[in-house]
Parts: C-alpha cells; sequence; structure tokens
C-alpha cells in the first residue's frame, strides 16, 4: 500500500491535469469538447479512487501508530538510538537534494509541498517548483554533535587534534526592521487575479433651495485603482557541500533569511516605491498632502510636525490610528530639538510620541534626498494613517533548483519568485515632508 503523502500527491496532480482542461477551454471561451469531456471525467474517476485509497491508507497509518505506542519495548542499542533522534520535519536541505536528483519529494516535504500546492490551486496561482507557505514557521531539527573532548596544556601533539570545533549560529546582518504591519497596514493574502477597488470621487451635493424652487440633479463620479501581482525574486546560490552536510541549523538560517529579505521587500516597497517595475510607495504616489521645510530644507520644527497633522485633518482623513513615519536621524533630531527656544520641551517627548501621536522610525525611510542645495543629506518623513496602506500577496514562495547553471563550480542556485503589489487607498490620508535637515 502507497503512503497516504503519495497518493495525496498523485491526487493533487490530477486536479492540476483537470484544471489544464478547463483553463484551456476557458482561454478559448468555449465547454470542454467531447475529447476533453472524456478526459475530465477519466480523471475525475481516478481522483475519486484515490480518496477512497487515501482514507484506507490513513487509516492504516493511523493504526499502525496505535500499535507502536501500545507495545512495549527492551532496551537495545537499536531503539536507544532512535529515542536519541530527533524527528525531523521539513528540511530544504532535503527538498533541495530530491530535486536534484529525481524529482520526487518524500516524507514532510511531499506533506508540506502537497497542502500549500491544494492552496495555491484554490487561489489559482501556478506553482513551478518546490511550494513553500510565504510565512511558516516550520523548522528543521538536526542531529545533535556530541561534545569535543577538552584538553589542557599541550598545543595538540597530546589530543588537542582531537578537539571538536563547535559551529556556533551565524551573526546575523544588521536589517531594518519591518514596520507597515505593525503601523496598521492590510495585508491580504491568498489572491488570485487582478483587484479592482471601485473609487467614490464624490458628487452628489445638498444645496438649500426655495420652498417651490427646483433642485438639481447631482451624481457622484467614480473611479477605480487596481492591485497587480508585481514578481519579487531572491536567487542565493548554495555550495553542494553545503546542502550534502547539515551539521548545523543552516538551512534553517537560509530560508529564515529569504523571508527577511522578502519582509524587508515589501516594507521599502509600501514606504518608497517608485512605481516602475515595483509597488508604487507612499512617498512617491500622487495625491498625498505635501508639507515643505525651506528652500534648501530645514531642520524639524513645531511648526512644520503640526502642518502634517493639520493637512490630514483638513483632508477629512483623520483617524485613531494616525502616527509619523521617519528615519533614525529625524528621530535622534527630534528628541534634541527643542519646540521653542529656551524652553526644555522637546519635539519628541519622553515617551517618544511627536506632536501627542506615536513616532516610528525606520531605515527604509530615506536620508539621502536633495533640496536646493541641500545635496543627498535630506531625510523624509510621512504622517497618516497607515491602515489606508493595502499588501496584496498572491500566495507563496516558489522555490526552483538549479543544479546545471554552476555546476563546475559546486555551486546549485535556489530561485525563489514571490508575487506581491501595494496600493494607497487615499492618498490624502497621508501627509509627506522629503527635507527634513538632521545634521
Amino acid at each position: 500500500m502507497k503512503k497516504s503523502a503519495e497518493l495525496k500527491q498523485e491526487r493533487a496532480q490530477k486536479i492540476e491535469a483537470q484544471r489544464a482542461l478547463h483553463n484551456t477551454a476557458t482561454a478559448e471561451k468555449r465547454n470542454l469538447n467531447e475529447t476533453e469531456t472524456t478526459s475530465f471525467r477519466a480523471l475525475q474517476t481516478e481522483i475519486e479512487s484515490l480518496d477512497g485509497q487515501i482514507k484506507d491508507a490513513e487509516a492504516f497509518e493511523t493504526n499502525l501508530r496505535s500499535l507502536e505506542g501500545s507495545q512495549p519495548t527492551s532496551f537495545t542499542p537499536e531503539n536507544q538510538e532512535q529515542r536519541n533522534t530527533p524527528k525531523k520535519v521539513f528540511s530544504l536541505n532535503r527538498a533541495i537534494r530530491s530535486q536534484m536528483a529525481n524529482g520526487s519529494l518524500e516524507g514532510a516535504e511531499l506533506e508540506v509541498h502537497t497542502a500549500t500546492v491544494e492552496m495555491a490551486k484554490r487561489a489559482g496561482i501556478p506553482i513551478s517548483g518546490i511550494a513553500v507557505p510565504l510565512f511558516d514557521s516550520r523548522s528543521v531539527q538536526m542531529e545533535t554533535r556530541a561534545d569535543g573532548q577538552t584538553v589542557t596544556g599541550d598545543s595538540g601533539g597530546y589530543g588537542g587534534n582531537l578537539v571538536a570545533t563547535e559551529i556556533q549560529p551565524v551573526i546575523d546582518k544588521l536589517r531594518p526592521q519591518p514596520v507597515v504591519e505593525k503601523l496598521g497596514a492590510i495585508f491580504l493574502t491568498g489572491l488570485q487575479g487582478d483587484l479592482k477597488f471601485p473609487v467614490n470621487d464624490g458628487g452628489i451635493a445638498a444645496t438649500w433651495e426655495g420652498e417651490d424652487a427646483e433642485v438639481a440633479n447631482t451624481k457622484n463620479a467614480y473611479s477605480s485603482k487596481t492591485m497587480k501581482p508585481i514578481r519579487l525574486a531572491v536567487a542565493v546560490p548554495i555550495s553542494l557541500q553545503n546542502i550534502m552536510q547539515s551539521s548545523i541549523d543552516m538551512e534553517n538560517y537560509t530560508m529564515s533569511e529569504i523571508r527577511t529579505i522578502v519582509a524587508n521587500a515589501i516594507d521599502l516597497a509600501a514606504i518608497n516605491g517608485s512605481g516602475t517595475g515595483q509597488p508604487i510607495g507612499i512617498l512617491n504616489v500622487s495625491g498625498t498632502n505635501s508639507v515643505a521645510g525651506g528652500t534648501n530644507g530645514l531642520a524639524p520644527t513645531y511648526g512644520n510636525v503640526v502642518a502634517m497633522e493639520t493637512a490630514v485633518f483638513v483632508e477629512n482623513a483623520n483617524s485613531a490610528k494616525l502616527q509619523y513615519l521617519s528615519n533614525p536621524k529625524v528621530r535622534g533630531k527630534l528628541k534634541t530639538t527643542t519646540q521653542v527656544d529656551g524652553y526644555p520641551t522637546y519635539l519628541m517627548a519622553a515617551d517618544g510620541s511627536v506632536n501627542g501621536y506615536p513616532f516610528t522610525a525606520s531605515n527604509h525611510v530615506p536620508s539621502n534626498l536633495t533640496k536646493g542645495t541641500a545635496s543627498g543629506v535630506c531625510s523624509a518623513a510621512i504622517f497618516g494613517d497607515f491602515s489606508q496602506l493595502i499588501v496584496g500577496q498572491w500566495g507563496f514562495m516558489d522555490i526552483t533548483v538549479d543544479n546545471m547553471s554552476r555546476k563546475k563550480e559546486g555551486y546549485i542556485e535556489i530561485i525563489v519568485n514571490v508575487f506581491l503589489d501595494v496600493l494607497v487607498k487615499q492618498p490624502k490620508a497621508f501627509t509627506v515632508i522629503k527635507d527634513l535637515l538632521t545634521a
């Protein structure tokens, strides 16, 4: 009897074949022809058969587990070794090795891939490589190494060479911490197709009229905004030796790094995306409120901090989630700049708030802008309602393994594709300033 995980993979392949038939007919704006209908029904029969086999296999596997748990075991070197060997869950290295060999996943890797593919199919997302949830906390439990012999008083000739070198966790690169989700941005996941948001641009008006005067008709005008998936890609070269050896938790670290890079890319796009080949962020979207410091930039003042707040309130965009966002340089300047000369009340209060609102610092907010003669030294800041910011995620990390391009160098490459977009629903809910001087 096949394992339930293998049967589930076969079932997923059958469903994918049905989807291909359906998509072909849909693309040509027609129903299934006779041949396609026959194939579709045959696949359905096979799927229903697999459903029964999966049910039987799962029941059998449950029986085996209960039997193993109920039987006493005597001490033997073999079962003691099994007790001491940690159970492994999803392993990126094993998944990659399987793709390098015969392309067949097994065990936990097959289960994660199959479950994620099922979710991707429901969202209409094609998966070409290994499917892994975009934000997943699964980890790999690796075998622990034995302690090395401790030797003192010699330089290695009498035992020092037997001491194992204990590899410690990698020291992380310092990166900005993602902030937009914490600020209140809305994350939409598992999307399929483009998203279209109708926008009410107003138009209906009430007028005071005389007792028998005719009132003029008014109506709202509508426009729309669209979110479309934009590809975010990461390519990571990994040595074959790294893949074949798993002496430390390097694969977990690699996956964590990839997820961190993706999260930072989302943050940067939401804040300062250019809109060219990438989403457009708050600092560059048209229609936001704008406050200027000076012709050649200006240090933060209480006046322009309040002006940022005022502009949002004038546009009726005030909400309970208003807050400031800038970079650490501006944060430092706010902490040392008084509201009024000679009076020890600073722009940033002791609790970290500014003008009564929360303040967040991120290095994704630029500090190298130019205004007049202030070249490359101006910082930006944002004030607004970050719930007006939407981040769309078209689902999952699609991991493809390329074990040929750099084969002579002893490398493989894993390519990760994620599809995302950012939408500022109401630009008037934000005020932007781009010429703050911090020196």
